[in-house]
């Protein structure tokens, strides 16, 4: 199950059954479509399982569990929690509250432009050779000696 923040107080969440479970049909049946078979039929993919995403109210935390092949209920494994039911077994639990939770200031910050950079960088290198003048020396030429006559 992969959860992500969206906007206006909602969150996405992506139900995922592995193919292992064997059906030829899934469907996510939860708090939040009243437990229909019919709401949220989850679509197969190129593995041979199955996947959906639902966008759901932030800030609270969902029942919810597979009903696999019209007949068979199976959990997430991957829940953030199980629960009792009415029916002798356990829901798998969603939890969405700290979606909800107002994103850090830190994470709010504008993206900074790439110009913005490469001008703070040609600064600092402009402060840098002023501040460490070079000075060049240039060796003193050797004296070659004299090539031997050829007698």
């Amino acid at each position: 199950m992969i959860k992500s923040r969206a906007a206006k107080g909602k969150a996405k969440v992506t139900f995922i059954v592995d193919p292992q479970v064997g059906a030829q049909t899934a469907a996510v049946c939860g708090e939040w479509n009243g437990w229909s078979p019919d709401a949220d039929v989850m679509h197969r993919d190129s593995a041979g399982g199955f996947s959906l995403t639902v966008g759901l109210d932030a800030g609270r935390a969902y029942r919810f569990r597979y009903l696999l092949d019209g007949r068979r209920w199976d959990n997430d494994w991957a829940a953030d929690a199980y629960q009792p039911n009415d029916f002798g077994g356990d829901d798998s639990v969603v939890d969405l509250t700290a979606l909800a939770e107002a994103v850090p200031p830190a994470a709010r910050k504008a993206p900074v432009k790439k110009e913005a950079v490469k001008k703070e960088a040609v600064k600092k290198e402009a402060v840098k050779k002023e501040a460490s003048p070079r000075t060049v020396r240039k060796a003193a030429p050797t004296a070659k000696p004299p090539k031997p006559k050829a007698k």
